[in-house]
């Protein structure tokens, strides 16, 4: 009999993960949606695009909603999207663990200087700001965007405003000898696969409050 009931509970469950998957803004009157490129008001550049094309890939999954690349003036609504970090790039970029620099690469700092700690991992901090409104005009978008688009309260139109908070880490390359040279290029490359990871991360919380806020 307990087999049985676990039985019916997943299937009642794996049926209704289905059925949440489709459109949950139809019942706003929402069969289309505009996707602007995001907005990055963040200290770290080139972030927009990851951005805005893992949210939009993920959001073509809810069946019977429409989706637009950038602003589209005859789309029911507008996903606006706002990429925003600490001020200071120290906070965005911010020091994980450390570790003796002379004992990692002795050549490049010498048997007789003083033991100093480099930085071991980069804890990196982005938030990312969601609204969707219903038939924005400029003004409103303008509005939207601005400093105080984040107290912005839902009304009839507005009918989605959240703010995501996003982290990622990366453990810093170190090198010794020739390989110092190249240093500064493996680190920007492992920051960059990281932002990709949260990217990819930001889109999942974009689908999932949407799906599960209405």
């Amino acid at each position: 009999m307990r087999f049985l009931f676990l039985i019916l509970l997943l299937i009642g469950c794996s049926g209704y993960r289905f059925t949440q998957q489709e459109n949950p803004l139809s019942q706003y009157g929402i069969q289309s949606l505009s996707v602007p490129m995001f907005y990055n008001y963040s200290a770290l550049p080139d972030v927009s695009a990851d951005f805005t094309r893992e949210t939009y890939s993920l959001l073509m999954n809810f069946a019977g909603l429409k989706l637009q690349s950038g602003y589209a003036s005859d789309s029911d609504a507008v996903l606006v999207g706002i990429i925003k970090s600490p001020e200071k790039m120290s906070e965005t970029l911010r020091r994980g663990g450390s570790r003796v620099a002379n004992d990692i690469v002795p050549n490049a700092t010498g048997d007789n200087r003083q033991k100093f700690s480099i930085p071991s991992t980069t804890v990196a901090t982005l938030y990312l700001q969601i609204i969707v409104i219903k038939k924005p005009t400029e003004e409103e978008l303008a509005l939207l965007k601005s400093g105080i688009g984040d107290q912005i309260k839902l009304t009839s139109r507005v009918i989605f405003n959240e703010v995501i908070p996003l982290n990622g880490q990366y453990t810093r390359e170190i090198l010794d000898d020739a390989g110092t040279q190249v240093i500064a290029t493996q680190n920007a490359g492992v920051q960059r696969k990281t932002l990709d990871s949260m990217s990819k991360q930001a889109a999942i919380s974009v689908r999932d409050m949407i799906l599960y806020a209405f």
